[in-house]
């Protein structure tokens, strides 16, 4: 068996976009199952396809930096892209791939893994669609239907540009954005971070070829976009430079607010008003456990601190936190602080929902 393996090069933050869903759409039913590595050339942000750009992004910062966003087809979160990452999409035929999506991730971060081995970075699957580094985030993967193309998507991240990535997003101040730097270090990694000397981008393309036909048991044949695909990739990259395609989602403002770092690790600021009093927590949620905590709120500082000292550690869950309140806090105080801080869980278990979808042209 063979599969085409087509490695881009650098291409364009538009053109590292547009490939796997050209291919997707190009796709008929005789097309090879085509793996494709490519490297942004320049910097983007790029957003999910349910995401309100204006909620997601401080559009205003992207203007002055000359950073352009686009909008994908496919579902998940907003994230930086630089010539640091060296994407991997895979376009195969739906008879290719195990029906179950979370068998699909497995099996596409099987080479991903073997060649971070190679170099000497110990990576490990963390379910349902990540790679991790003792425990840190290294590698996420997304999965969608485009067209007749079932795709899935990674990358090998050389470097990441934390800055830009915290500078660049829409929050609702100086704390938040604090919170989401200082864990975006701590628990995103990179190949610069793990090696003493990083490896040439040729090297892990061979040794990430090497290792698709071990595991795939197939023979990785190099390959070109047909006329088709480009057709189809230069349609897409029109699509997604106008302002009716970026824009095109507008949601309710909102106080509240949520990021995720990685799969595990969520960041939420949520608000009450209670008696014409503003409260507000900023949590720090890392598998269902509260790990960084700050309260704002008419009660006496000293109290504030004592409830976040109560609370980090202990499981996101409404009725522990609230006996974990109860010492601190009169009884008609409790429901509504409870509430403010379990927000952040209820934040993420809508947000999850939305999967990675995909959505015709």
């Amino acid at each position: 068996m063979q599969i085409r393996f087509i490695d881009a090069g650098t291409v364009s933050g538009l053109r590292s976009q547009s490939i796997y869903h050209g291919l997707g759409y190009a796709q008929q039913p005789t097309t090879p199952d085509t793996i494709v590595l490519a490297t942004p050339g320049t910097p983007y942000m790029c957003v999910g396809y349910f995401q309100d750009v204006e909620h997601e992004l401080d559009m205003n910062y992207c203007r002055l930096n000359h950073l352009p966003v686009i909008r994908r087809e496919t579902g998940g979160g907003a994230v930086y892209i630089d010539q640091g990452q060296l994407f991997v999409q895979w376009v195969f035929q739906q008879r290719s791939l195990p029906v179950r999506v979370d068998l699909r991730f497995q099996l596409f971060v099987k080479p991903l893994i073997e060649t971070y081995k190679f170099f000497g970075i110990n990576a490990y699957y963390h379910p349902i669609n990540d790679v991790h580094v003792d425990g840190k985030k290294i590698v996420g993967t997304g999965a969608a239907t485009i067209g007749n193309g079932e795709v899935v998507t990674g990358n090998f991240l050389f470097d990441f540009n934390y800055p830009a990535m915290v500078e660049a997003i829409n929050v609702p101040g100086d704390d938040f954005r604090a919170a989401v730097r200082r864990n975006l270090r701590h628990y995103l990694t990179t190949m610069a971070l793990e090696l003493d000397e990083l490896p040439a981008r040729a090297e892990v393309i061979t040794v990430y070829r090497q290792q698709c036909e071990k595991i795939l048991g197939v023979k990785a044949v190099a390959g070109e976009f047909t006329h088709e695909e480009l057709r189809q990739m230069k349609r897409i990259e029109e699509k997604f430079q106008r302002d009716n395609w970026l824009y095109q989602t507008k949601r309710p403002p909102v106080r509240d607010k949520l990021f995720k770092v990685h799969l595990g690790l969520w960041i939420g600021q949520c608000h009450r008003e209670v008696a014409g009093k503003t409260i507000k927590a900023l949590v720090t949620m890392k598998d269902d456990r509260i790990t960084e905590l700050l309260l704002n709120g008419p009660e006496p500082a000293a109290t504030l601190k004592e409830m976040a000292d109560a609370l980090v550690g202990a499981p996101m869950d409404k009725a522990l936190i609230a006996q974990r309140l109860q010492p601190l806090l009169a009884a008609e105080k409790r429901p509504a602080w409870t509430e403010v801080i379990f927000r952040t869980k209820e934040l993420q278990q809508q947000q999850t929902g939305h999967g990675t979808l995909a959505r015709s042209n």
